[in-house]
């Protein structure tokens, strides 16, 4: 087997990848170009060109109208020519012209402002007192229609809860009956609600303050009589509440209470920095 010679030319597939790689290149850099766009030397180069025309062009037109205006300025003449004293204008008849057109202009001007005065002088009022009167009296009517609806619908709420515990005071108690009958009729006494409170010639003695400062309902009088049967007390729950009322009525008095000395647990501390400070 034959070294091949390093030296000798490259074969024609070798040729073919160069040429292909070669070609792929420069497409790749065809649609870098074409995809990212001119690079920055590339636009600030054309803009720097952009701008250098348009300052060429005003820098022209401004040479041009400089031109205009040094020959227009050049046309005209520089001296005046030699007038005669009767050509002169009479300087006495202006100063007075201009006096008078003064003086005449000064009284239009007073005019105007005395016009003006009388003008708001006579102008119409924005608000008149009257106005401002009915405005503050219809205000205050307003605000008392106010108060009396808001003491009238106070008034109509006290009446409904009055009604609503009335009502609630005269429905049966579940701890009177199972068959949930109709309660029985009392009699009327001291304590009824219909003459709880009102003695002969329709006078009314001072509210139980037990019940809030109000009138004894007809509940509260069912509600005592049920309590009281044989049935209830003898129950586990009047039993009990039997015994929380002794424990509460028979325990010790705070002042009696035996309370636990906590003592100064910082006294030991406290006594050594004191001697301490001053050592």
């Amino acid at each position: 087997m034959s070294i091949p010679d390093t030296d000798a030319p490259t074969g024609a597939h070798t040729q073919f990848k160069e040429k292909l790689r070669s070609g792929l290149l420069k497409r790749v850099e065809v649609v870098v170009k074409q995809r990212a766009g001119p690079s920055w030397d590339e636009r600030m180069e054309k803009a720097m060109k952009g701008f250098q025309a348009k300052q060429h062009a005003a820098e022209t037109e401004q040479k041009k109208t400089l031109v205009e205006s040094i020959e227009r300025g050049r046309s005209r003449p520089t001296s005046a020519p030699v007038r005669s004293s009767a050509e002169a204008p009479n300087q006495i008849a202006m100063l007075r012209r201009r006096q008078k057109e003064m003086r005449q202009k000064e009284q239009d001007y007073l005019a105007e402002v005395d016009n003006l005065k009388e003008k708001m002088r006579k102008r119409e009022p924005l608000f008149r007192v009257s106005e401002v009167n009915a405005c503050f009296a219809k205000m205050q009517e307003r605000i008392a229609q106010r108060k009396r609806e808001m003491t009238q619908d106070e008034h109509e709420r006290w009446e409904h809860l009055r009604a609503v515990e009335e009502s609630a005071a005269n429905r049966p108690l579940l701890i009177e009956t199972t068959a949930r009958r109709a309660p029985k009729k009392l009699e009327k006494s001291a304590s009824a609600p219909g003459t709880a409170g009102k003695e002969e010639g329709g006078t009314s003695r001072p509210s139980s303050a037990i019940y809030g400062g109000r009138e004894e309902y007809e509940k509260d009088v069912r509600i005592r009589t049920a309590i009281s049967q044989p049935d209830f007390l003898r129950s586990d729950w009047a039993q009990t509440v039997s015994a929380i009322k002794h424990k509460v009525n028979n325990r010790k008095k705070l002042h009696e209470e035996l309370y636990y000395d906590h003592r100064d647990g910082h006294a030991l501390t406290r006594t050594r920095l004191m001697h301490s400070f001053p050592s």
